[in-house]
């Protein structure tokens, strides 16, 4: 059995004074400053101690986290609660533990790690997990330019076009059922009126190349993405169906319904869901 499936592990080394690094990740006012949108403890304290439940929320992933362990200043673990909104207006509630880490390597040269566990083995979890594992990558690169720069960059980090897919690194099975002699993204679901289902991208499709460009990884699929932020809006993919390599175009888009990027403090998540519902019907005339 792979046990790394069941949990992810990211590290990032910053230039900084411990206790600043520190403070981001134990008390609300540093998790509003580098992640979060609402980072709210009940009375409205800020220092997060053990036993607090603490609301994080992100856009339309809302979490209801308890802090489990601290042992100040160099460990916090939360055990989180997720309800995510999901592009068609569903929610998929799940949990997990975090785990921070700091560690002196010099004087202002700190090492944070990040590990993530409680994942189950099943499709959507794979997603969830790798979209996790990338979230965290691009939140530390966010983390070590707060600190090092003074600059949040996370809506340009998390802001990148999307297509209107869930897609997750495809397992050897499904490229050996294709067929397949490349490695690719499997997609799982593809919106209605998205930009994928539009231009004729189905479930099962095994996505291999973007515009040339080989995406053999969830990592390497949101990596490529990315590179089109405030770029071309059209890009050319190469996709598997019936053991045989396609091509179509597919418009890029920047719609909170599959970025995320909304402010749940101007517009509830209850009135996103509906819009969503309402956006995923398929007039069939």
């Amino acid at each position: 059995m792979d046990k790394t499936k069941f949990y992810t592990l990211n590290t990032s080394y910053i230039n900084c004074k411990h206790e600043e690094l520190w403070a981001l990740i134990s008390t609300t006012d540093g998790w509003n400053q580098f992640l979060t949108d609402v980072a709210l403890i009940e009375g409205k304290k800020k220092r997060i101690e053990i036993g607090d439940e603490v609301d994080f929320i992100i856009g339309e992933l809302t979490n209801k986290s308890i802090c489990i362990i601290k042992e100040a200043p160099h460990r916090i673990v939360f055990w989180d609660k997720y309800k995510a909104l999901l592009p068609d207006g569903s929610y998929r509630e799940y949990e997990l533990h975090t785990d921070f880490t700091l560690q002196e390597i010099s004087e202002n040269f700190i090492k944070i790690t990040v590990k993530v566990d409680g994942y189950e083995d099943d499709e959507v979890m794979q997603w969830i997990r790798e979209c996790g594992d990338m979230g965290w990558r691009q939140t530390l690169y966010n983390i070590k330019s707060v600190l090092e720069l003074g600059l949040d960059l996370r809506n340009d980090i998390f802001n990148y076009p999307r297509i209107g897919v869930i897609n997750y690194t495809a397992t050897p099975d499904q490229l050996l059922q294709a067929n397949s002699s490349h490695e690719g993204n499997f997609i799982m679901k593809v919106y209605p009126n998205s930009p994928a289902y539009s231009a004729g991208l189905r479930e099962s499709d095994i996505i291999t190349h973007i515009n040339g460009k080989p995406v053999a990884t969830y990592y390497e699929f949101v990596r490529t993405l990315s590179h089109y932020f405030n770029k071309e809006n059209l890009i050319e993919v190469v996709y598997l169906r019936n053991k045989h390599l396609n091509k179509l175009n597919i418009q890029l888009t920047y719609d909170d319904q599959y970025t995320g990027m909304i402010d749940p403090e101007q517009t509830p998540l209850e009135d996103v869901a509906l819009v969503r519902k309402e956006k995923s019907i398929i007039d069939e005339a």
